[in-house]
Formats: C-alpha cells, structure tokens, sequence
C-alpha cells in the first residue's frame, strides 16, 4: 500500500518493483518514502518532521491520505526476501509491500534532499544537471536550508561534465543559469550578483542554452548595452583628444595607422567584455596604441582614466534594479 502527496491515487506496486536506496535502506529510520520511479527511502520521521514544515504539519494534521505508516518488523522483510527467491506461482500469498509515502521527485533528487537534511551525509556540490529539480523540491517541502546553500555554493565551486576549470564557480561558468534560478526560486541578492556578472562579463556567457524569463533577459541585455555605450563614449574621448585646442594627430603616418588600429582594437575589448580592468590595460598598453612618446595625448588620457576609474568601479560595484 502506498499513499500519496497529490490528488491522484498512486498505481500499487508489486512486491517485485521494490528498490531501496543504498544509503537510506531498512534501518536507517522509521519512515519510508518512495520516489516516482519507484524506490524507496527509510528515514529518520523526527528529522523530517525538525528540517521541513511541510512534513511537520502532515504528521501533526494526520491526514488521512498522509497517515503515518508503521515501522515494518524486520522478520517481515526477511519473508518478503525469501519468497521472492521462491517460484512464481507462490507471489500470490507474498505479504503486502511495506507501506510509503509516494512523492513526486525521481530517486536522484529525493537522494539529494535526504543527504541534505541529514547530518551525517556528505552533501555533493553544485551540479547543472539536477541543482533545478533541488531547489524546486526544496521550494514545495520549504527546506530553506537548501536555499541558503544553493546562494553560497553559487559562487563558490561546481561539479558538472563540461567544467574545463575544475573548481570553478556556477557564478563565473554560468551566470546566466544562476540568474534563472535566482529568480524563479526568489533570491533576490543573488540574482542581482549574477547580473553583474553577466552585464561585465564574457559576452558569450549571454549564450547559454538555460530557460529564463524573458523579462529578465531583456534587463539585463539592456543593462549591458549602456555599459557598453559608456566605454564607447570614453573611447571617442580618447580617439578626439585635442591638445591646446588643436586635434592631436601622431608625427608620421605609420603611427596614425597604428593609433586607428588601436582605437577598432579597444572597441572590440569593450564589446567582448565591458569591465574597467581589460579597458584599462588595453588603454595603458603602449605598444598596441603607438610607440612611447609619440605625440603629447597620454598625459591627456591619464588624467581622464583616474576620473574614468572612480565612475567605473561605481558602476561595477552597484547591485542592478531587475525590475521584478
């Protein structure tokens, strides 16, 4: 017999479908829990009921459809065993299945939840794969402790097949996806951390295949584009700077090609990722801009860049408005 968190009845299982998880398994507690594709947890029912409000109330209410089942004597077990080793004809009188708690989430992420909650597992890291159906599992029971992990583990270390870094942050991998989640799952501070990263980060990071609002794609996009106009308004500075009221233009042509060139150079620097820092040394880097002493506009530049610099790490320091 089975029993269920939503309306519709379960199908019974048969005493032959029964898989135990390997960690949780008979003994490890005193009440069964069975994912949708059919395995089932033994858990300590206190933890349950101290880690999530959800379990509390059920236990505490006594619904009918969510009665708490007895612990099923070992020697039960043991027959249930032995008659699965007997021959086909005998399943007919085999003892009932012990009873669970049928939920929604598959073997994988109930696993992921009871290690959570339980002390005495190891919790794994961050992994793109499952960390959705985690925290969606932690929404419905409210395991704010998930939560709270999920915002710090973002932007400490991350587990996933095509991490080409190993020990590099969900945030600086994906920042979109730590933008999707943080927003559908209300956290709002760390949304906002993901859109600093996105809006002065790698462009291609705007790439990703994730599933997000598209409200909050189009901020954020919108955000990065006035970043980017920002610097370009600082590099027509620099390309127009006149000293003592004349244009500056360099003493040979070669060094005119040079500085052109220089100028679509630190464009592109700006459009790959519009950050003081890449700006700055591009801006400073004498050899791609034109030899040292050519002409008299760096001491013009360098005053700008210490004014430049202060608006900048403003920018880079403020948490954007996400209009949510």
């Amino acid at each position: 017999m089975q029993m269920s968190l939503d309306s519709e009845e379960p199908q019974a299982a048969t005493i032959t479908s029964i898989r135990y998880s390997k960690i949780f398994c008979e003994g490890y507690g005193d009440f069964r829990l069975q994912s949708s594709d059919g395995v089932i947890f033994v858990f300590p029912q206190w933890l349950l009921s101290y880690s999530s409000p959800v379990f509390q109330d059920m236990f505490q209410l006594g619904d009918s459809k969510l009665e708490v089942p007895k612990p099923i004597p070992e020697e039960d077990t043991q027959a249930a065993t032995a008659a699965l080793s007997s021959s086909s004809s005998s399943l007919t009188s085999l003892p009932q299945p012990p009873t669970a708690l049928q939920v929604t989430e598959d073997a994988l992420t109930l696993d992921l939840v009871l290690r959570h909650i339980d002390p005495r597992q190891v919790v794994a890291h961050i992994n793109e794969k499952t960390i959705e159906k985690l925290l969606e599992a932690a929404r419905k029971y409210q395991l704010t402790a998930i939560m709270s992990w999920f915002e710090a583990e973002a932007v400490k270390h991350v587990e996933h097949p095509e991490n080409p870094t190993p020990g590099i942050s969900l945030m600086t991998y994906n920042p979109l996806l730590v933008l999707s989640l943080a927003t559908e799952y209300e956290l709002p501070h760390l949304a906002q951390r993901a859109a600093c990263a996105l809006i002065g980060g790698s462009s291609s990071l705007l790439h990703k295949d994730v599933n997000i609002r598209l409200n909050i794609y189009r901020r954020v996009h919108c955000l990065r584009e006035q970043r980017v106009q920002w610097y370009h308004q600082r590099i027509g500075t620099i390309a127009s700077k006149v000293f003592r009221a004349k244009p500056v233009q360099p003493v040979v042509c070669s060094c005119g090609n040079t500085r052109s060139a220089w100028i679509h150079l630190l464009t592109d620097v700006v459009l790959k990722s519009p950050r003081w820092k890449p700006f700055y040394d591009e801006v400073m880097n004498p050899v791609r801009r034109c030899r040292p002493g050519c002409g008299d506009w760096g001491p013009q530049v360098e005053e700008d860049m210490m004014v430049w610099y202060h608006e900048a790490l403003q920018q880079e320091q403020t948490l954007p408005d996400l209009g949510q």
